[in-house]
């Protein structure tokens, strides 16, 4: 689902609290106030239904606001009735169920982005393939990832071939992969290390964390997410020899 698309299905959720906010004008200062406080919860739900992307964070909340404000505006043109000042809280009432949502999450603490557990008490990691930060039990040590990247085999390096030639120079050409035994072909290219001359293809040096299976050599300018875990892996490597 797009994200022009959720906010117009989450419109429309703001358009029945606007409804709803309307309709509890009728019952003075009290239904004003407690119009405002359903306007938020109405949205609130429907942005729990629809989506939950960061990126659209503040628009709720704001959609809320403007919906009981409508609603209140609405009523109080359509009606005879003095209405005090302090029904005008009602709008500011609306955007009170995000306001303790935040606070709610606050009070948690952070959680695995992954199994949604707490944090508290664990190691934490941020994955350089997803960028999701995720506990220890979501983490795999030994390949330097979460474990949905892992299952999932998302690639760390750019495809770009201009990014590989910049960091290995020309591709390998004929021979095959000394990890998957994969011949070189116009799919996956082959690079050589600069150390030692071993040849992996492009997915088993992404596999492998850029790092050389044979010497330990590590891709130059590696991101810093990933290079201390190549490194560490490279320093176990030399002294098991």
């Amino acid at each position: 689902m797009t994200l022009l698309r959720t906010r117009i299905l989450l419109a429309a959720f703001g358009i029945f609290a606007a409804a709803a906010q309307l309709i509890a004008t009728r019952w003075g200062l009290i239904g004003d106030l407690v119009g405002g406080f359903c306007c938020g919860l109405i949205v609130l739900a429907g942005k729990n239904i629809l989506a939950s992307e960061s990126e659209i964070t503040y628009f709720p909340p704001l959609l809320a606001t403007l919906a009981s404000l409508a609603g209140l505006g609405i009523g109080m043109a359509g009606s005879e009735i003095s209405y005090p000042n302090a029904a005008w809280l009602a709008p500011l009432l609306a955007a009170l169920p995000f306001g303790l949502m935040v606070v709610k999450d606050q009070l948690r603490g952070a959680r695995c982005q992954l199994c949604h557990g707490n944090l508290r008490g664990l190691l934490s990691f941020p994955c350089p393939r997803c960028h999701l930060t995720c506990c220890e039990n979501c983490w795999q040590f030994e390949r330097g990832r979460c474990r949905l990247c892992d299952s999932n085999q998302v690639p760390l390096f750019p495809l770009d071939s201009e990014w590989w030639q910049e960091r290995f120079g020309s591709q390998a050409r004929g021979g095959r992969c000394a990890l998957c035994l994969h011949a070189e072909d116009w799919q996956i290219s082959h690079w050589a290390c600069a150390n030692c001359g071993n040849g992996q293809c492009r997915t088993c040096w992404d596999d492998n964390n850029g790092q050389c299976s044979r010497c330990g050599w590590v891709i130059p300018d590696l991101p810093h997410e990933i290079s201390e875990y190549v490194m560490a892996g490279s320093h176990r490597e030399r002294s098991t020899r």
